[in-house]
């Protein structure tokens, strides 16, 4: 079992083409992602009826979600070009929210999307592999609601406890006080996690392990909404790396699965195990798709 610890949330997407409402946030992207990939999963995390009835129809463990305390909610506006985020906060997870069974599980995904998520749960003893999808330890709320990121004290706190680190460019930038990404890495590599994956769009992703230096090329699809695609790849990568521990072939998997994956508003495209295969097949027979470096990245 794979368990999943965060808040879903109700998004509001805003195109130039089309305004949609949706559900999202990691645990929601990473559940539907894990079942259409034929793992077992559970979700530790705060919504409503609505979204618990929704992944129990989709197949998801919903034992230790709750459905008492305020919702979160985002709307993403993509008008601009880049993306502007407002929000409103939902409940707060403590570490009494987590079952004991969850920490002798065989991984935890961690994904908060508004520092919902208390960092001893990271801290806490565990069995398995626990991979953080750090954005949410980096979301602050203005007074006038809209979304700003920094580094604080719970953000360190989590990525010193966890196994596998997934963030993006920006993210990746911020905590590390550096614009240059090999020293970015470095730094967050000594900080405690075995593995560091930093996405990058469409370009694809950086993984560095300590010794090699991997990037990971992209297949090229018609993007009709990115949002949760980043989501979509920490699932993908967790799902493939428990089953090979190679995080070569694990990145080329999620590269593809979150490609995959923007071809549709919110969650409406989510491949399958056999698309995502059959995809990696046809694009990574070109070895200009994956480089590896093999020796330490330089930083300070």
């Amino acid at each position: 079992m794979i368990y999943l610890i965060g808040n879903p949330t109700h998004d509001k997407i805003i195109t130039r083409d089309a305004e949609v409402e949706t559900i999202g946030g990691t645990v929601w992207y990473a559940a539907l992602l894990m079942v259409r990939l034929m793992r077992p999963v559970a979700v530790v995390g705060c919504g409503d009826t609505q979204v618990k009835r929704r992944f129990e129809d989709q197949g998801v463990n919903v034992r230790y979600f709750s459905v008492n305390g305020p919702l979160t909610h985002f709307e993403n506006d993509y008008t601009g070009g880049d993306r502007r985020q407002y929000a409103k906060s939902g409940k707060r997870l403590h570490i009494s929210a987590v079952p004991p069974e969850a920490f002798e599980a065989t991984a935890l995904l961690v994904g908060p999307v508004l520092q919902e998520i208390d960092p001893a749960i990271l801290t806490a003893n565990r069995r398995g592999l626990a991979l953080l999808e750090a954005q949410g330890f980096l979301r602050y709320l203005t007074t006038e609601n809209r979304v700003v990121e920094r580094m604080g004290p719970d953000a360190e706190t989590a990525i010193r406890h966890c196994d596998i680190l997934k963030v993006d460019v920006r993210e990746a930038q911020l905590i590390a006080s550096t614009g240059d990404i090999d020293t970015a890495l470095e730094r967050m590599h000594r900080m405690g996690p075995q593995i560091i994956i930093i996405t990058q769009g469409a370009k694809g992703a950086l993984i560095y392990d300590g010794i090699r230096l991997i990037q990971v090329s992209a297949p090229k699809v018609t993007v009709v909404d990115s949002t949760g695609a980043g989501d979509v790849f920490a699932a993908a990568f967790l799902a493939c790396y428990l089953d090979c521990s190679d995080p070569i072939a694990a990145s080329r998997f999620a590269v593809v699965a979150a490609a995959l994956s923007t071809r549709g508003f919110g969650a409406s495209r989510l491949p399958s195990q056999r698309e995502i295969e059959q995809v990696v097949d046809r694009n990574f027979n070109h070895p200009h798709m994956v480089t590896v470096r093999i020796k330490p990245v330089a930083g300070n």
